[in-house]
């Protein structure tokens, strides 16, 4: 029978604390890249101009259809081969999740675009608004109520997605579990406390995000 020993945790405390900042910063980094890049390539995708539509569409489709861990590989390998750029495994990490997930942040901004009645873009154009500004003070304002809890739930597996950067060797806290384990020869321990970790930091996003689809279903 397996001998359980939960003490040897508190000696490697540390390491956890350590692995969840570095968790954190790339996670956020991702959620700021890919909301950014997100929001660009999800009005590209509603624009009715095919020069536009269609690398967007292209974009969406490579990143969503293909594994986020070949992505982070692919980046962190091939780009110093094909393009002489040379990223640290951090900075690879967070530029393959950012790409990956931008691909599903589109998506939510694409339909939430595509919700609004058009009778309200006619009446902007009508009022003299041009392109920006329908966008930003008529379309945009309408929907970001729909758009906050898949959003959220989208940070949320950002923060769980964050552990494939440990194949590339991110000091996150999967890959600082896993070198500690080497050692201690505690795996059930280790990654039961890990576990914990990752919900601690994943519930309240999650919680979050529930409680905010409840809100706004109630108001709109």
């Amino acid at each position: 029978m397996y001998d359980w020993n939960f003490n040897v945790i508190w000696d490697y405390r540390m390491v956890y604390m350590r692995g969840a900042l570095i968790t954190l910063e790339l996670s956020l980094l991702a959620v700021v890249f890919s909301m950014s890049l997100g929001l660009i390539v999800g009005i590209a995708r509603q624009s009715k101009r095919y020069i536009l539509s269609f690398p967007a569409s292209c974009y969406v489709e490579i990143f969503r259809d293909t594994p986020l861990l070949i992505q982070i590989v692919w980046i962190y390998y091939c780009l110093p081969i094909l393009l002489g750029v040379t990223l640290t495994a951090f900075w690879a990490s967070t530029l393959a999740l950012s790409l990956h997930m931008s691909a599903y942040v589109a998506e939510i901004f694409r339909a939430g675009i595509a919700s609004v009645d058009k009778g309200h873009v006619d009446a902007a154009k009508i009022l003299g608004l041009n392109y920006f500004q329908t966008m930003t003070r008529i379309i945009l304002p309408q929907v970001f109520r729909r758009m906050l809890p898949p959003l959220v739930n989208n940070f949320a597996d950002i923060l769980k997605l964050s552990a494939l950067a440990s194949v590339i060797g991110v000091y996150e806290l999967l890959h600082s579990v896993d070198n500690v384990i080497m050692n201690n020869f505690r795996p059930l321990e280790m990654y039961s406390v890990l576990a914990l970790v990752y919900f601690v930091l994943i519930f309240p996003v999650a919680f979050g995000a529930r409680r905010a689809e409840l809100y706004f279903a109630r108001r709109i």
